[in-house]
């Protein structure tokens, strides 16, 4: 269907053009936009979005794509049709991105690909708002999908108007945050609905069509339900005089299928095979691909009459014509038409000619008349060789491909299975979810179990989990493949380390070790060593991960497996520096060659060792990049992990409601989780919170039920530097009076942390040690504990403990009258804290201070009480010489949002330059 014929659509929709206009201007004044539209296939969205780009003027910026229901396994084929607009100069992973079409080739992570489309949009908009189309959003391929919805996560302040169209906003196969995205109170949601009385009429008359009155039009209506496409259809099989004869039933419109070979039978025989040819192609395809399928003499004089017929329409993708299907309804009933003889020979005769190998046996698979065990074996091969490679979602589509053609169930059932395995490896787990109940109705084998199991846990239903991959250990046997056994005890290993229970993740870490190595990535060493630290092994645990270098390229399995425990274990023991190298490696490197979920959960203690660091704009931003990445992926079994570190460094900045929101999310994902451990670090984000507040109660009260000693698991709860919760709760004991609790509740940390003879530890239990004995009247004690944690920090390196036991001890010697050195400490615990911008430790120091007669007011640089955790993020970030552009790169985030944030630096600041910039803040030690 031709641009001017649709116009007639849009008799009375002018008010769902002037929504889209009206979001367009803002996304001009650097407001980012998302539009849904939604509707039924057939009700005109598409329509309607092409009329909205005919009113844009020239020299837009618009970037389309479709989703098509044939490439739904080709990794970043739709992300590949946004980029064949794009006139600048690509660069990776960007660069080449079609590639990754290819068997065998390497397929970039979503993450990736969505920083780079950050990248591209926030290079492009400055010419133009860039408005950005994916029509049939529901047929996207998924890495697109991840990588899309990564980017518009993470616009700010840009010139973007993304427009998603789609039949239902809750389809399964759109990924969670998607799903989310589209929710949101920000996006505008426009529901396509049939067509109005006015709209009859007009589309009428554009057909030649007698008016018709009102009450004829109201009845036509009621009949089809304004569905344009069977209006349009009855509009012109009938004459008016059915649709105005009062007392005739008005017929059904005939099956658009039917329709639709009416059509095709009254063209001539070029252009009925170019229609023919194309069906088997797809939604689209090259004009000259479609001829020589089609055997096609005259193809222009076949394209003209088969636009003339509405069945094919003309578009031009970069130099090469193509041709179209006006809607996948048209493009259904053509190929559904099909004799079986005739589809079949098409699509072999597509085989032939198909330049990708994956093409070529998607369309032998579409022809072959019933199980091939050839050909199935073909795509099975196909499928592993594009599951060594990454290419998860195209090998899932062979694989289901080849467990439709095998020709024995046993056979079927394992490639079923397997399928289900690759979808979950490629993030499609709505996908995988729907496949369960077939899965159950399999027989019993171990790949079943593991499969379900699998499932169970990356959807956060952990004992399930257990008890399937239990199973699937169980009944191993000779005949099991050996990897089977392998990837069933890394994921049993990974449930216990969830769970807390350090003494199973190393019995199952070392099972899978002891069997060949699995075929990708693995996290076994990960698990033992963390499994190790524990179990109060933590000599054992280092030794584990003794094999890796202590620098270098993070590629190879042994370079990077157990890199991310090697950050943990030197996190847990106070080497703070080497552990933010360490897990800032693994978190890069395991975005690019590794596993997803590791990504995450290093990204996560990357924020906890900066906060302990006292790097709290680091620790902020990522920990929110984790907290992002987990929803963004549909890693539930994370989300309570990643809640919880994020909230220490939100709270002691004084932005509480952030922070107690994220503390209440990982406290209910860990009761969705049903899992101790991560219930244990939820408590202690509350607790965190609770402090700041002055809410000591309800400290204690989130964190008592961790003395339960029938507490699942207690040995790596109670271990140094893991979790922390005894200090927290002996000072909210010692704040509310409770002291003799708190003499019972600090000891058995003491005396770890002394065993283990680990400073920062040492430090913490000191400070809460005097505390306890100024409470109690001994102020020898207290003053020699207070010193001691100020001697064990001295011997470590910098961090947040110090400035808390300078205020500690400050604090002790003004009540003791000792004004003097009081103010020397209090001194320098209020510089640390105005550094690290933490407000409520701010306040109170300088309480302390006036108590002293002391005035901290008069100060020439005021840094994080004026600009916000992201703003000091990307000013930082400057002093440190980074570009606009490599700051982008580095926070995820599009220039223009740089751009935004340097602007109100500069302006809260009151300067004018990067050098002024440097002179008036200080870089984080």
């Amino acid at each position: 269907m031709s641009e001017h014929r649709v116009g007639a659509l849009f008799l009375g929709r002018q008010e769902q053009l002037s929504w889209l206009g009206a979001r367009l201007k803002r996304a001009a004044n650097s407001e980012p936009q998302v539009v849904m539209v939604d509707g039924p296939a057939g009700i005109g969205k598409t329509s309607l979005v092409r009329q909205f780009l005919v009113g844009l003027g020239p020299g837009s910026c618009v970037l389309e794509a479709s989703g098509e229901e044939n490439e739904t396994h080709l990794p970043y084929a739709v992300v590949a049709q946004l980029l064949a607009h794009v006139t600048d100069d690509l660069e990776p992973p960007l660069l080449g991105l079609d590639r990754s079409l290819r068997p065998g080739a390497a397929v970039p992570e979503p993450v990736a690909v969505g920083s780079g489309l950050l990248d591209l949009v926030g290079r492009t908009q400055d010419r133009a708002p860039v408005v950005v189309i994916i029509d049939d959003a529901h047929w996207a391929d998924t890495p697109s999908l991840h990588a899309i919805t990564f980017a518009l996560r993470r616009l700010r302040v840009d010139r973007v108007m993304t427009v998603l169209v789609l039949r239902d906003p809750n389809e399964p196969r759109l990924p969670p945050g998607l799903r989310r995205l589209l929710g949101d109170d920000n996006t505008l949601k426009v529901h396509v609905d049939g067509l109005g009385l006015r709209e009859i009429n007009g589309l009428n008359t554009a057909l030649g069509g007698a008016p018709l009155p009102r009450w004829a039009a109201t009845r036509l209506r009621e009949h089809t339900r304004g569905n344009p496409l069977h209006t349009k259809a009855l509009l012109r099989q009938f004459p008016a005089e059915v649709f105005t004869a009062s007392s005739a039933v008005l017929p059904a419109p005939r099956a658009y299928e039917q329709l639709v070979r009416d059509r095709l039978d009254l063209c001539g025989p070029g252009a009925r095979r170019l229609i023919e040819a194309t069906g088997v192609l797809g939604m689209s395809a090259p004009l000259h691909l479609a001829v020589r399928i089609g055997a096609v003499s005259e193809p222009l004089d076949a394209l003209a009459e088969a636009m003339e017929a509405e069945l094919l329409e003309e578009r031009t993708t970069g130099d090469v014509p193509t041709v179209a299907f006006p809607h996948p309804m048209t493009r259904a009933a053509v190929y559904q038409g099909l004799r079986p003889a005739l589809r079949s020979q098409l699509h072999q005769q597509a085989a032939s000619l198909a330049d990708d190998p994956a093409q070529s046996l998607r369309h032998r698979a579409r022809a072959a008349p019933g199980p091939d065990a050839d050909l199935a074996d073909e795509l099975a091969a196909f499928a592993g060789e594009q599951a060594g490679t990454g290419a998860w979602s195209t090998a899932a589509s062979a694989l289901s491909a080849a467990a439709r053609l095998a020709t024995d169930s046993s056979t079927r059932a394992r490639w079923f299975l397997r399928t289900m395995e690759y979808l979950l490896l490629a993030g499609d787990i709505s996908q995988a979810a729907e496949l369960e109940r077939e899965a159950r109705a399999l027989a019993p084998s171990t790949e079943q179990h593991y499969v379900l199991g699998h499932l169970a846990l990356t959807t956060g239903h952990l004992n399930k989990a257990r008890d399937e991959l239990t199973a699937a250990w169980d009944s191993c046997d000779a005949g099991t493949p050996v990897e089977m056994a392998g990837y069933t005890a890394e994921q049993l290993a990974w449930v216990h380390l969830i769970q807390g229970d350090g003494r199973g993740a190393v019995t199952w870490a070392r099972r899978g070790l002891e069997v060949p190595a699995v075929k990708r990535h693995s996290f076994l060493r990960d698990s033992l060593a963390i499994g190790l630290a524990f179990d109060g092994r933590h000599d054992e645990a280092v030794q584990s991960v003794a094999h890796l270098p202590a620098t270098g390229p993070r590629t190879t399995p042994a370079e990077l497996e157990g890199l991310m425990a090697r950050g943990l274990l030197r996190l847990w023991e106070g080497n703070l520096r080497a552990a933010r190298r360490d897990l800032d490696q693994a978190a890069a490197a395991h975005r690019v060659v590794g596993l997803p979920m590791l990504t995450i959960t290093s990204l996560a203690f990357l924020a906890d060792a900066e906060y302990r660091s006292g790097r709290w704009d680091d620790a902020v931003t990522h920990g929110t990049q984790a907290v992002s990445l987990a929803e963004d992926t549909d890693q539930t079994s994370t989300l309570a992990l990643v809640h919880a570190l994020v909230t220490p460094p939100l709270a002691a900045r004084g932005d509480l409601d952030a922070a107690g929101r994220h503390a209440v999310l990982s406290g209910e994902y860990a009761r969705r989780l049903g899992d101790v451990n991560d219930a244990a670090l939820a408590a202690v984000a509350l607790a965190h919170v609770q402090v700041v507040r002055g809410d000591h109660e309800g400290a204690i009260a989130a964190l008592r039920l961790l003395l339960d000693v029938g507490f699942p698991h207690r040995a790596g709860l109670d271990e140094p530097g893991i979790v922390g919760w005894r200090p927290l709760l002996a000072e909210a004991l010692v704040r509310t009076g409770q002291l003799a609790e708190a003499g019972t509740v600090l000891p058995p940390y003491e005396a770890r942390s002394a065993i283990l003879d680990r400073w920062l530890d040492q430090a913490v239990a000191a400070r809460c040690r005097g505390l306890l004995e100024a409470a109690r009247g001994d102020a020898d004690a207290a003053e020699a504990s207070f010193r001691a944690a100020l001697d064990h920090c001295a011997r470590g390196e910098p961090c947040w403990e110090q400035a808390l036991s300078r205020l500690a001890f400050g604090t002790f010697l003004r009540r003791a009258g000792r004004r003097g050195p009081a103010v020397a400490q209090l001194e320098a615990a209020w510089e640390a804290f105005r550094r690290l911008g933490a407000d409520p430790f701010l306040e109170r120091c300088t309480t302390e201070l006036a108590a002293c007669g002391r005035s901290m007011t008069d100060h020439q640089e005021v840094r994080h009480v004026m600009l916000t955790p992201q703003e000091l993020t990307v000013a930082n970030l400057a002093t440190r010489g980074l570009t606009n552009r490599r700051i982008a790169r580095e926070l995820v985030l599009s220039v223009k949002t740089i751009e935004y944030h340097l602007g109100n630096v500069y302006a809260k600041l009151g300067i004018n330059s990067r050098t002024e910039l440097a002179s008036r803040l200080t870089p984080e030690e």
